[in-house]
């Protein structure tokens, strides 16, 4: 793949996106990782590959730091609005839930959403507190009908996060 065929998918993924990407940032990005050959096919992929780990890293982080906005917005604003008081009691955990979703929709399902939850465990396990579950629990179930399994109990979090 050449300079310009990569430049031609990162942009292509930036409009897809909704961000202005300028070549000299992507440039000065592909510059700055020192793991990847600068030549050939072969450094060109390398490079890809590791803009696209430094973005899906930058895009956990910024979802896991949660924010006014993560609760009220996209997905995780959809479920809200089925559960208003499971995701309000636990405003830490919207972010998290969100990472989650996503991962359960484009890595690869239920495998994936596991490996979120548990990255996440202590911000999940305000939904399985006693004073939080009543609020939550028709949405865990809701989820599972959708074969979006989450636990039932701080002891299922526990269990499946070994």
């Amino acid at each position: 793949m050449s300079k310009f065929q990569l430049l031609t998918v990162l942009a292509a993924l930036a409009l897809a996106c909704g961000a202005e990407v300028e070549p000299s940032a992507v440039d000065a990005a592909l510059a700055a990782d020192d793991q990847c050959s600068a030549e050939g096919e072969d450094g060109a992929l390398c490079m890809l590959n590791a803009l696209q780990m430094k973005a899906a890293k930058l895009e956990v982080d910024a979802a896991a730091e949660g924010g006014p906005s993560s609760c009220t917005s996209g997905l995780v604003g959809q479920v809200r609005s089925f559960a208003p008081g499971c995701l309000d009691a636990c405003p830490k955990a919207c972010g998290p839930l969100g990472v989650a979703m996503n991962a359960y929709m484009t890595k690869g399902g239920q495998p994936a959403a596991k490996t979120a939850v548990c990255q996440y465990k202590s911000q999940f396990s305000c939904f399985l507190s006693s004073s939080v579950w009543p609020q939550c629990e028709a949405l865990v179930n809701k989820a599972a009908s959708f074969g979006f399994n989450l636990p039932h109990s701080t002891a299922q979090l526990n269990a499946g996060c070994r």
